[in-house]
């Protein structure tokens, strides 16, 4: 992408906090803050749904508690060593690098809010021919149908192969299969 990233500063001997627009450190422990909160609420719902193991084997809590247990610990783990840290630079230097991450994280947003809404699958088509053609500046006709293809392979893939079924769209028929 062409950004600069803290360690090469780092590497020409300056420092980073003059130009830089986040501090490491405080971006460090805000993403250890919030993986922590998913964590301990993974655990804390996991905990109706019993997260023991009994004769038969684990029980439905078991998988989301132990994975919330150990997202939990690896952000204590996380703000410990921010916090221990000397100085960890800065990030974000230009305004290009935000605008870098915005065009990669709006597109992730919009694609959750879809998936509620027009099922997974049309996500899956908005969101890789949205992305490609916004991003990678791919003409439409070229890209749609292969969105298309992609989704539907995708739903063959994990309805039919492996079971798991998505949520559908509105459309959702035997003529239009997600």
């Amino acid at each position: 992408m062409g950004g600069r990233r803290v360690t090469d500063a780092l590497q020409e001997g300056r420092s980073e906090k003059a130009g830089g627009l986040v501090d490491v450190k405080k971006a460090e422990l805000a993403v250890a803050l919030f993986l922590g909160i998913v964590g301990l609420t993974a655990v804390y719902q996991s905990i109706d749904l019993g997260p023991g193991w009994d004769e038969s084997g684990p029980q439905p809590g078991f998988l989301p508690f132990s994975l919330g247990m150990i997202m939990a610990v690896a952000s204590v783990v996380t703000a410990l060593q921010a916090v221990s840290k000397a100085d960890g630079g800065t990030i974000f230097e230009q305004k290009g690098e935000i605008i870098e991450l915005v065009r990669v994280g709006l597109p992730m947003v919009v694609a959750g809010v879809l998936v509620e809404t027009v099922g997974f699958y049309l996500m899956v088509v908005a969101y890789s021919a949205g992305f490609i053609i916004w991003y990678g500046r791919f003409r439409w006709y070229k890209v749609i149908p292969f969105a298309i293809l992609f989704a539907f392979v995708l739903f063959r893939i994990l309805e039919d192969f492996f079971r798991i079924f998505m949520p559908k769209s509105m459309f959702y028929s035997d003529s239009f299969p997600f």
